[in-house]
């Protein structure tokens, strides 16, 4: 799309031009206004709008913020444990002893990876608008490096393309990039953001859903003990199996709002695919409408783990 003021302009230019060959007669110059007139797809092409890419951009940041809103995690896993473990027990304690370090790390690594793909499609987003990245860059001062995190697993590709996300936003918010670094941003990013998006989808998916399928579990055998316990009356048994599927309701609730999520990852990461397989063309037709389709998806995601949420 032409901006107007550009067009404007371009068109008083013209006229300006013709009614000096009208009184100059020049063929020199006649030739100069048909190069002239051959360059105005150069001119225009940088007043193009990357509406599209800005939208999909602004989708899948506020997408990926939801994460902050997923009212589970490992450490709270932990901590659910201790006491779940402690009720069954009848073990009162005044300090109980929450020995949860693997899973606090599990927490962290995935806050960094959190911070990172979030970094990134916030630059993408200003970058496409043609503003400034303006990307603090507080939360990426922690690195992570390959090992193991409580249940989670960092490999050289993770750790790696964390460093190269790292990179590439350090560049963007001191390097002032604009809208012409557009394509040399999604160039560089397309690979390291995909092995990011890639685990982190995993994480939520399947390391956060299976401690929930592990709670499950442990409801589960817990009121079938109180079922076949000979002390308690049918009326206590009927309250127990009442406080049972009132848990168990909760739990299906926050699986399903992970699985969303993780589903808003994957449809994230493809339209990130096809912007980088297009990033010659990002203003071609074919692309817009890829772009909008994955744009609606994301939306309806995002729509779909807000009712979850209430």
């Amino acid at each position: 799309m032409i901006e107007k003021q550009y067009f404007d302009l371009w068109i008083i230019y013209i006229w300006s031009l013709r009614s000096y060959l009208k009184q100059q007669k020049m063929k020199k110059t006649l030739m100069t206004l048909r190069v002239l007139l051959l360059m105005v797809p150069v001119v225009f092409s940088g007043c193009v709008s990357y509406r599209a890419v800005s939208d999909f951009s602004a989708a899948s940041s506020a997408g990926i913020r939801k994460f902050e809103e997923i009212k589970y995690s490992f450490r709270q896993h932990c901590y659910e444990r201790v006491q779940f473990d402690a009720v069954r027990n009848f073990d009162i304690q005044k300090e109980p002893a929450y020995d949860c370090d693997g899973f606090r790390r599990a927490d962290s690594v995935t806050f960094v990876l959190y911070n990172a793909i979030s970094g990134y499609f916030t630059g993408l987003k200003n970058l496409a608008n043609n503003d400034l990245t303006n990307y603090k860059l507080g939360p990426l001062k922690k690195s992570i490096s390959e090992g193991n995190f409580g249940s989670i697993r960092i490999d050289k590709t993770d750790a790696d393309s964390y460093a190269k996300i790292s990179t590439i936003l350090l560049n963007a918010s001191t390097g002032a990039y604009r809208k012409n670094r557009l394509k040399h941003y999604i160039d560089s990013g397309n690979e390291p953001i995909q092995v990011l998006l890639a685990k982190f989808r995993f994480i939520i998916r399947e390391n956060l859903k299976e401690l929930l399928d592990f709670k499950k579990e442990k409801l589960y055998t817990y009121y079938m003990e109180m079922k076949m316990s000979n002390s308690l009356s049918v009326y206590e048994k009927g309250r127990a199996t009442i406080e049972y599927y009132e848990q168990l309701s909760v739990i299906n609730a926050m699986q399903k709002q992970i699985s969303t999520y993780a589903g808003s990852l994957q449809s994230i990461a493809k339209g990130h695919q096809d912007i980088y397989d297009n990033k010659n063309k990002m203003t071609a037709k074919e692309l817009k409408e890829l772009l909008i389709g994955y744009t609606a998806d994301i939306q309806d995601i995002i729509s779909e783990f807000n009712k979850l949420n209430n």
